[in-house]
């Protein structure tokens, strides 16, 4: 009896699953002698194992910063528009059998006098067209919960833009950053645990009816 009850339980708490708690997806303090020399910058990524993470690089419109502790960029645009080249990058992607569900991406940032001073932050999922959030030049917190950003078993990539910058000399670091969200698996794997269960149930039942028949 007790173990019918454990493999009831076990298949409910499988099936009503919804990860609903926001934890750390992926996240990287960025410290180091010169983070900027690597494009991308993985080391020190830490966050959930069924997640692969890029790391933070860079797009072609803009070159590497010599800074500790940060990834640093220069050559960013002077225009009031911004360039489709001038951005920081983000690629995370589930393994097989699981999805992402975003909650948000928190950064700080650290800007030259002369660096850029309007940011955008978007999502390959409209092919980078939409703002996502008010990014700043100091940090932010950019709410990802919108329905787009949930139950994503494909790479998804975002980019913080910025843009029009004192002049090409100035720099722009993200100092740390982290996504939150859940990664949960997907729910064609959910029912296949499911129907484990069920399965282990039912040996389980068929096991124990001779032996309660004795006497």
């Amino acid at each position: 009896m007790k173990a019918t009850a454990f493999l009831l339980g076990s298949l409910f708490t499988t099936l009503t699953w919804t990860g609903a708690n926001a934890a750390v997806i992926s996240t990287n303090a960025i410290v180091g002698t010169n983070p900027s020399a690597d494009n991308p910058y993985v080391t020190g990524i830490s966050g959930d194992p069924n997640i692969m993470a890029s790391g933070i690089g860079r797009g072609a419109g803009i070159s590497a910063s010599s800074a500790a502790d940060r990834y640093s960029a220069r050559s960013w645009t002077t225009a009031a528009a911004l360039d489709a080249n001038d951005y920081f990058t983000f690629t995370l992607d589930a393994i097989p059998g699981y999805e992402i569900d975003f909650a948000s991406f928190v950064y700080t940032g650290t800007r030259s006098a002369s660096g850029p001073s309007v940011f955008a932050f978007r999502s390959s999922l409209d092919g980078f067209a939409s703002d996502i959030g008010t990014p700043t030049a100091t940090g932010a917190t950019i709410d990802l919960t919108a329905s787009q950003f949930q139950h994503l078993t494909n790479p998804i990539e975002f980019r913080l833009y910025g843009y029009s910058a004192g002049a090409t000399t100035g720099t722009y670091s993200v100092n740390d950053y982290t996504f939150n969200g859940t990664v949960v698996p997907e729910p064609n794997t959910l029912a296949l645990v499911g129907v484990g269960s069920l399965l282990m149930l039912g040996n389980l039942r068929r096991t124990r009816k001779p032996l309660e028949t004795v006497e």
